[in-house]
């Protein structure tokens, strides 16, 4: 089968490259959940053979954060270490960037949805937003859009004056050049970017046509070319990718296929955590209890518990384990160990990816349909096409005219995709967003055949926040997901102006020169009101606008006295000994960027943290 589909390829076939190379004619989208679970553990049964009774830490998720704390704490050789895993490991697929919304409908992603909200995602199936979130070793980083963009200086200072001291910029951005191997010029007045890290950062080897109109459209009104992670955000970029060589990079393979053969790591796949086990008497973490193979087990942590399942499921595990809102946890019969405000608060960047235009060019944007020999070639030598992620190529940071963001403070961002959802036919983009199907064959298909291109729009710091609760006390049971977007009208008004701002880029002559105009065709939910009218856009917004999977501030940090923090600013949890949340639920707020890098740049001084803690020695910049 897989034979037949490369010799499709070979000749001529349009269909996707990845999907029918790996995984045969059946595709990614007919390859369950179940057949995941035997692909990974095939092979690997006697892994759970091998897991000790105990360990010195035990870090419960193998994402972002998990991976990072995996190798900085195994450095230690008289420290043994668990990591384990709900998924397994990642495919060939997930390597290619151009790919990245095709894996949001597979069995790398936990397919979390929010619930029902009320004047929100109204053109999303069943009106409800999709919450992304990466099963597997790596996490989301095996399924996002690898997007390195640290933030804004000032949320970090921000959360330092909050009282989380040693988390200002100067302290922190040590700990994003210890994680960082960049591989351009840095060109800030001082060095901004690390060379040595484990995770590769560059910028993507393959630009359309397009993406130098939008970035040249960007300096007729006045906005620099910058580098986005230095010394000032405001202006446009070309994008900076966690790629290497035009492959992804995830915190697995940066952070843990170096060092597998440490022995005294061992990493259990496909475990699911249920409970993190507490001595009620002493309130002290001594393990935790999971699943594997539909088995129970537990396992003991000699020193701690390294909570790092994300923002979505860390504060799902603290409060099956006693630790949350009392009330909350007392109507579960949930026996409540600390009183806690976990999960009470979320914060999350809500974008528009639904304003498309067309051009007079020919041959210039994404077309799935065009991937032929040439580019699979070009794809093995780390360039061409198949290595932008999800057609995703320049950032642009607006600090629009009634912010109330400090000067140097972006409050929008607009992202440039060089293409839209007929790139690929209404497939990947399509189930990837959840758009119902009737958007697509109204708005959409029509436009087929042209060259087109996307400006997606983000709010930085919305004003509305949401939160997590439990559906039951079955800790197989997904989390509730309350998004809580555009409930302060201000996340909206803003919203609204950087439609506004993206427009205003088509009017330039970089623009004109290429005939962008956009794609005027109102969507079906919103046809009542003329296109392009406030009434319009601000519909097109609660219609198609959702999450950029950027939830957090579930268990964030704060000190003692602060009562609406989970965890101390060293990530130990309040009211509890020996256990740690690293993840970015601990983020007090959002940040003007994508939380990948402070991800990175959060387990990498957790993990200096724990060791000093532990009296290992560890100095801080």
């Amino acid at each position: 089968m897989q034979n037949a589909s490369a010799i499709s390829i070979l000749a001529g076939s349009t269909v996707l490259l990845g999907v029918f190379v790996v995984f045969g004619v059946e595709g990614i989208y007919a390859w369950n959940f179940d057949e995941y679970d035997r692909y990974q553990t095939s092979g690997r049964e006697d892994k759970i053979k091998n897991v000790q009774k105990e360990y010195d830490f035990i870090i419960v998720g193998g994402g972002n954060a998990g991976a990072v704390l995996a190798n900085r704490l195994s450095e230690i050789s008289q420290w043994k270490i668990l990591l384990i895993e709900a998924g397994g490991e990642d495919n060939f697929l997930s390597d290619i960037p151009l790919f990245a919304a095709y894996l949001q409908s597979t069995a790398l992603n936990w397919n979390f949805s929010a619930e029902k909200q009320e004047g929100t995602c109204l053109g999303m199936e069943n009106e409800r937003c999709p919450a992304p979130r990466g099963k597997g070793l790596g996490g989301s980083t095996i399924l996002n859009y690898m997007i390195y963009n640290r933030g804004n200086r000032a949320d970090f200072d921000n959360w330092a004056a909050a009282g989380n001291e040693g988390w200002s910029y100067k302290d922190v951005l040590p700990y994003f050049m210890k994680s960082e191997r960049a591989t351009f010029q840095d060109t800030n007045k001082i060095p901004k970017h690390g060379r040595g890290g484990p995770v590769n950062v560059e910028y993507v080897p393959y630009r359309t046509p397009l993406v130098h109109a939008f970035v040249k459209a960007n300096e007729e009104l006045g906005r620099k070319i910058m580098d986005y992670n230095g010394d000032s955000q405001l202006g446009v970029d070309y994008l900076q990718a966690t790629t290497k060589r035009g492959k992804r990079v995830t915190s697995a393979s940066a952070y843990l296929d170096p060092i597998r053969i440490r022995k005294n790591l061992h990493i259990l796949t496909n475990a699911r955590a249920t409970r993190i086990l507490i001595q009620p008497k002493t309130k002290t973490a001594k393990g935790v209890e999971f699943l594997w193979r539909k088995q129970k087990y537990k396992v003991r942590a000699k020193k701690e518990v390294l909570l790092s399942a994300g923002t979505l499921q860390s504060p799902q595990l603290l409060m099956l384990s006693g630790i949350g809102p009392r009330k909350h946890l007392e109507e579960l019969n949930i026996p409540v160990l600390v009183d806690s405000p976990v999960g009470k608060t979320m914060y999350d960047h809500l974008c528009l990816i639904a304003l498309t235009f067309s051009t007079n060019t020919s041959m210039a944007s994404f077309d799935t349909d065009r991937i032929k020999i040439p580019e699979i070639l070009d794809y093995k030598l780390g360039s061409g096409v198949l290595t932008v992620p999800g057609a995703l190529e320049a950032l642009a940071f607006i600090r629009t005219e009634h912010s109330t963001e400090p000067r140097d403070v972006p409050n929008i961002e607009l992202l440039f995709l060089g293409g839209t959802a007929v790139s690929d036919y209404g497939t990947g983009s399509v189930r990837g967003f959840s758009w119902k199907q009737n958007i697509y064959d109204t708005v959409f298909k029509p436009t087929v055949g042209k060259d087109q291109f996307t400006i997606a729009v983000m709010l930085f710091h919305p004003k509305s926040s949401g939160y997590v609760r439990l559906k039951d006390n079955n800790p197989l049971h997904w989390p509730l997901i309350y998004n809580n977007f555009l409930t302060e009208r201000e996340d909206l008004d803003t919203m609204v102006v950087g439609i506004k701002e993206a427009l205003r880029l088509i009017e330039t002559p970089a623009m004109k020169a290429i005939g962008a105009r956009i794609n005027d065709i109102p969507i079906p939910t919103c046809a009542t009101h003329a296109f392009a009218s406030d009434a319009y856009w601000e519909c097109l917004i609660r219609s198609l606008a959702s999450s950029l999977h950027h939830q957090v501030g579930t268990c964030r940090m704060g000190p003692a006295d602060d009562s609406q923090a989970v965890v101390s600013p060293t990530l130990q949890v309040h009211g509890i000994k020996n256990l740690r949340v690293v993840d970015a639920s601990v983020m007090p707020t959002i940040p003007a960027g994508h939380t990948q890098a402070p991800v990175y740049m959060i387990a990498e001084k957790a993990a200096d943290m724990t060791k000093d803690y532990w009296n290992w020695g560890v100095e801080y910049e």
